[in-house]
């Protein structure tokens, strides 16, 4: 049996795989379920700042006549009263029921009073806090740069709130990634997570409408973050969570191998149920003995962008040669 015991962001897990922030992470039993089959970590469902900012309100209240909140955004928030105390106080008991590192989440896209939260959550009790940046950039009028500036602010004013690590979670919606992530190194970022995903609205035909849709991940999506984690492995100092489309242990290697020191999971978990992170634990060990490997440490970026063989497979380059290769 291999060793397992990841070091992410300063914290020890006992496995790099760790349960992601979504709807399964909002109820302690779920939590203690994650540990029991494996979970090196939790990341609790984010916090919005919508939610922060009219606290005291439904969240159907605090969305109302806000000129961001498509449909797709709407999709995000459940039905019921959802606010700051409670999100403290599942903070609060998670850690007193759990060993592994809790880590809270946050969602926004701009500074706001709502940043001078992430200091309620440390003194809360969180191991670690994760910036989740969401925004459907639909402005013409509004520059990468001036979205980049806006992202940074926000960023620079939860590190500077907090003692605890800090994550920031992308969407690979930037125009020059590498760029930006090295901004963050810059600003003290402990971890990069890659990456989102934004709810895309679908056309009723019915309806004659745009509607919200919800739709769990596939394997093809891994793909996306494989590669940026590949990339910029070894380029930024910060560490790299790999999340999105990994269902399965080989999955959670693969994106290991890449670069990424830990991995985040809850579509399959949605999917096959909780018991699923204990396969994927399980799948990664197994692969680990089979190879004959004592830890994961030895496996992580031996396929990165600085150490493949064919560094190029990661770039454009390759694109051209596979499209041009194919005999169809």
């Amino acid at each position: 049996m291999a060793d397992l015991v990841t070091e992410y962001m300063g914290l020890a897990l006992p496995s790099p795989v760790v349960l992601a922030a979504s709807a399964l992470s909002n109820r302690l039993e779920n939590l203690q379920a994650a540990e029991a089959h494996g979970a090196g970590a939790v990341v609790l469902r984010s916090l919005f700042e919508e939610q922060l900012e009219g606290a005291g309100a439904t969240i159907a209240a605090a969305l109302d006549g806000a000129a961001w909140a498509s449909p797709d955004v709407r999709a995000h928030f459940p039905p019921q009263r959802v606010g700051p105390h409670e999100y403290l106080s599942l903070v609060e008991r998670a850690k007193r029921a759990l060993e592994i590192p809790v880590i809270a989440s946050l969602n926004g896209s701009a500074a706001g009073g709502w940043t001078e939260f992430a200091r309620d959550i440390e003194q809360a009790g969180a191991d670690a806090l994760e910036l989740n940046l969401y925004a459907v950039e639909a402005d013409p009028a509004v520059s990468a740069a001036e979205v980049e500036a806006r992202y940074l602010e926000a960023v620079s004013a939860v590190r500077d709130a907090v003692t605890i690590p800090v994550a920031v979670k992308l969407s690979p919606y930037f125009t020059a990634l590498a760029h930006f992530c090295a901004r963050l190194d810059a600003l003290g970022v402990n971890g990069i997570v890659l990456f989102n995903r934004f709810l895309q609205p679908d056309l009723s035909l019915e309806r004659m409408a745009a509607v919200p849709t919800m739709s769990l991940s596939t394997p093809a999506e891994a793909l996306v973050p494989l590669r940026w984690i590949g990339i910029l492995h070894g380029r930024v100092r910060a560490h790299l969570a790999a999340t999105t489309g990994v269902h399965d242990g080989l999955g959670a290697v693969k994106q290991l191998l890449a670069g990424a020191q830990v991995v985040q999971v809850a579509s399959t978990l949605v999917r096959h149920g909780i018991p699923q992170l204990g396969k994927i634990v399980a799948g990664v060990d197994d692969w680990l003995d089979r190879r004959g490997t004592g830890t994961v440490d030895e496996i992580r970026g031996l396929l990165s962008q600085r150490a493949a063989q064919d560094p190029g497979a990661y770039e454009r380059a390759q694109y051209v040669h596979l499209i041009l290769s194919q005999n169809i």
